[in-house]
Order: structure tokens, then sequence, then C-alpha cells
């Protein structure tokens, strides 16, 4: 017994130095790795400090997006600005920050439009050579017409000149330029920042598209557009809303807490502003589709042999986030065979606003649940949809002051 224990004791000895010693190899091996890898970010750190008010605007704006980058705001965002400084690093990047005026500002964002459209018609060509040559190889396969180009209007020239704002003032905070040129006030006046869109349905027309919806099998997809008709709420904040967030029973509701990017298949959480993570109420049917909804996914689910998994979406087919792509083809082929053509789906979410204030609901209500920041955000886009109220004002005034005294 004494030469098995002795053996045992031995053995634990010498693997705790085999250990000890791999231990050490390993954290060697890192200490090296750590210490090349400081000394590239020392390297690039004193790239960066060189940066002075001779430096051109396009080296600053690669210095300020590749700070950015590392966190600080969201993949969507970051991609956004990476196609704003294009275009400014196309007109005016080879001008020195210190030479900068609100002239080449100007200038910059008077070149956004015809940039846009050289870069569409770039891509289209792209794309039309592409087609010949599957043609060539023997893909024949009908394809559709291209659509119209996109190019970019005074939207894009405001998001352009906000960038551009951004960059300079952090510029001034480092104290590499005295003032930002791109606060000029002819600037704000002559590029202001464009409303959305607002292209509701007519109470009418909503009542026929209800109905059109209400005729379909139960699938995702009358699910997706009943969200969107009831809530409010924007299509992305739809495909991201969980079964956890959902309250169906009592008052019918629904926690909206990310969505789904266009260009992600990932529900990411809002990282803007409190007022997107909000509850939106639900109708009794919403509800009620919802809920069988979920049951026969779950049998599905059971009868494929997969797990359900009550962490995904509500419309996720299976077991994976539903794309954007994948909801925007639907609806194109079912708003082209309800006679519904050229409808948005944000036209759901302004039909939802500008019914309900005709109808009297109140205008804080109304924003909190459309998750806008303000109520005077609210009123200032759906102003024209608010009844007016002046007619007969002051008689109902004075009868009810009377009435009192009475």
């Amino acid at each position: 017994m004494g030469r098995k224990k002795v053996t045992k004791t031995v053995y634990a000895l010498n693997k705790k130095d085999d250990l000890r010693t791999q231990v050490h190899d390993f954290e060697d091996e890192q200490n090296a790795k750590l210490e090349a890898l400081l000394g590239k970010v020392q390297i690039r750190t004193e790239a960066r400090s060189s940066l002075t008010g001779e430096s051109s605007l396009a080296a600053y704006i690669d210095r300020y997006v590749e700070l950015r980058s590392s966190g600080a705001i969201s993949r969507q965002t970051l991609t956004s600005e990476k196609r704003y400084a294009q275009y400014v690093e196309a007109s005016i990047g080879d001008v020195a920050l210190r030479l900068l005026s609100s002239e080449d500002v100007e200038r910059c964002i008077l070149a956004v439009p015809r940039l846009s459209k050289e870069w569409a018609l770039e891509k289209r060509r792209e794309y039309e050579e592409n087609r010949r040559r599957l043609e060539r190889e023997g893909n024949h396969r009908v394809k559709k017409p291209f659509g119209p180009l996109r190019v970019g209007g005074p939207d894009l020239q405001h998001k352009v000149l906000k960038f551009l704002r951004e960059v300079l003032n952090d510029a001034v905070d480092r104290e590499v330029i005295d003032r930002n040129v791109a606060k000029s006030r002819f600037l704000s006046k002559n590029f202001r920042k464009g409303r959305p869109l607002i292209d509701p349905l007519s109470e009418e027309e909503a009542a026929r598209f209800l109905a059109e919806v209400k005729a379909l099998p139960l699938c995702s997809f009358k699910v997706e557009v009943l969200l969107l008709f009831s809530s409010g709420m924007r299509p992305e904040e739809m495909l991201g809303v969980r079964p956890s967030g959902l309250s169906l029973r009592g008052a019918p509701s629904a926690r909206i807490t990310g969505a789904v990017r266009r260009d992600s298949n990932e529900v990411e959480e809002y990282t803007k502003t409190s007022t997107s993570r909000r509850t939106v109420p639900l109708d009794d049917y919403t509800a009620e589709a919802v809920g069988e909804w979920l049951d026969l996914k779950r049998r599905r689910l059971r009868g494929m042999g997969i797990r359900s998994v009550d962490g995904l979406p509500v419309v996720a087919e299976l077991d994976a986030v539903k794309p954007y792509s994948s909801f925007i083809n639907e609806w194109h082929k079912f708003i082209e065979k309800t006679g519904f053509d050229g409808t948005r789906p944000y036209a759901l979410r302004h039909t939802f606003a500008t019914l309900n204030l005709a109808y009297g609901e109140n205008i804080k209500t109304i924003s909190v649940v459309l998750g806008h920041a303000t109520p005077s955000y609210t009123l200032d886009l759906y102003v024209g949809y608010i009844p007016s109220t002046s007619a007969e004002l002051s008689n109902r005034y004075m009868g009810r002051v009377e009435a009192v005294a009475a």
C-alpha cells in the first residue's frame, strides 16, 4: 500500500510540474504577442498624432471612422458613415484641414447628387455586364428588368453635411483647427433636413386592406402584416418581436426591445434612444392569430424533431430569424395581387398614426406607441391629419362656463 501511495504522489507532482511549465510557456507566448500588438498600436497612435491642420480632410476622416469602428457605434451607423465619407473624399478630400472653408463644404454637398448618379450608373453597367456574361455561359433564365436609378437628393445632402459637422467638431475638440466651418448659417438654410415620406392609406383603403389580410390562411406573413397594421411598429421591429415580450391575455400587447436590420439576419438591441424600447397595444384579433401561429409553429418543430426555441422572434419560420429581404419579397407579391401597388410596409405605420389622430386619440399616447423621442416630433409629422376643432370653439367655451355658473 505504501509503494502504491508513493507512486501516486510522485505521478501527481510530476504532472503538476509539467502543467506549471506549460502555463509558463503559454504566458510567455501570449505576452510576446501582446507586446507586438502594443508596438503596432503605438506606431498607429504616433501616426494619428501626426495629424495636424496641414493634414488632408480625407486622412482625418479615415482616422475618425477608424476610431468609431472600435464599437462606439452600431454596424449600420458605421456603414452609413463610410458611405458619407466617400462623397466627402471624392469632392474635397485633398483640401487641408487648415484651409477648409464653408464654400468647400458647400461644393461637396452640391456634388452629392452628381456623384450618386455616376456611381449608380457604374453599378448598373456592372450588373448589365454580369448578365451578359451569364448569358454567354448558357444561363438564359428570364430576368426582371432593372428598376429606376436611385440617386441621392436633399435628404442625403443633409446627412453628408451632418457627418462633416461631426468630423470637424472632433477636429475642434482636439485643437487641430480653430472653428467648424460646416456650421455656417447659409449651409443650414440651404441644406435642411427633409421630412420623411408620409403615405398613409385612407380609411376606406385601410378597411379593404385589412379584409384582404384577414382572408389569408394562417401563416407567418399574415401575422407580420397584422402586427404592423394593429400596432404602428416599424417593419424591422416587427421581425424582432419575441414570444417572451408578448402578453396575449387581458389587454394584449407586445414589448419591443430590438430590430432586425435590413442587411442582417440577427436581432440587434436598440442603441439609439430609450423611447425605442416600448410596449405597444394589440387588438384581440391579432393577439388570437399570433397565439395560433405560435402553437402551430411549435407543433411543426416538434414534428421535425427540433426543440422549440421561444427565444427566437415570433415570425421566424422554424429555428432562424426571418430576414427583412424575405418579408419584403412576400409583401410585394401580396400588394400586387390585392391591387395595392406602390404601398410600402411603412404605410401601415403611417395609417395607424393618422387614423388614430383623426379619431381624436391623444397625441402623447400616439407618440409613445410609435416610439418617437417627443410628442412635438409626432405633431410636426402628422399635424395635417389632426382634425381642426376651431369651429364653434368660442360658443362651446362660453356655454360650458355659463353652465357652471348656473
